[in-house]
């Protein structure tokens, strides 16, 4: 790994804690990779060393280095000529492509959640939205991140079909390690809070294709004020 320090490894070992109970060393492997790349704690140009991962997570060699063609062949890692295995830069064309893909995703979500979700399910969902109108109005960005992802694991949990959560959730983490962060952009905040509000009531009201659209151009927005947040960044470096 480009930095082997003791934050890294504190990192690593708890996020493998948090991942304990997947049972099978692989799993845990596996999953505590891609939560330090969804995290940040793994950087783009990072590189991933089979062995000192294996040292970090204190397990063999063999279900870090399953772990990792998993992650390859997910696109989460890319093998490098004479560097091997690295986190991969994002670039804006990559950003574009994981987006639209997001959002048709989405789309369908948003649409089986206004058939199916019922109950507890719906309250959640309600929950969510007011919390983060809430942290909103007390200006409390991590809190607006943290309702944002719930909302959208519960939107992706209103579906039964375990392949479709699965693809979101993995175009999620995608672009996670990149750094940026669509809140950044000015004006999204309210803008995205707003958006999710809208989105959860067409799924209370049934309304399927409404959810729909609402979920694509939420999806859409995001990607706009990414580019906006790229842009800003760079020229903050430059």
């Amino acid at each position: 790994m480009a930095d082997t320090g003791d934050g890294l490894r504190a990192g690593l070992v708890a996020l493998r804690e948090r991942h304990a109970r997947r049972g099978a060393a692989t799993e845990i492997a596996y999953w505590t990779i891609r939560d330090a790349l969804r995290t940040g704690l793994l950087r783009p140009g990072d590189r991933l060393i089979e062995v000192d991962l294996a040292a970090a997570l204190d397990m063999s060699r063999t279900p870090v280095r399953e772990a990792l063609r998993r992650l390859e062949a997910e696109r989460l890692v890319e093998n490098v000529p004479r560097r091997g295995l690295v986190v991969p830069a994002i670039t804006l064309d990559d950003l574009v492509d994981i987006y639209e893909i997001r959002g048709a995703l989405e789309g369908l979500a948003a649409r089986r959640a206004a058939q199916r979700m019922r109950g507890a399910e719906l309250e959640a969902l309600r929950e969510a939205v007011e919390r983060m109108e809430r942290a909103l109005a007390s200006d409390d960005l991590e809190l607006v991140s943290e309702m944002s992802r719930q909302f959208h694991r519960l939107l992706r949990g209103g579906s039964p079909h375990g392949r479709l959560p699965a693809l979101i959730s993995l175009l999620f983490d995608s672009h996670g390690s990149l750094g940026l962060h669509e809140f950044n952009a000015p004006g999204r905040l309210a803008a995205a809070v707003a958006e999710h509000r809208a989105i959860y009531e067409a799924i209370a009201a049934r309304d399927e294709a409404r959810a729909e659209r609402l979920a694509r151009e939420h999806s859409d927005h995001a990607l706009q004020a990414q580019i906006i947040a790229h842009h800003l960044a760079n020229d903050v470096g430059g």
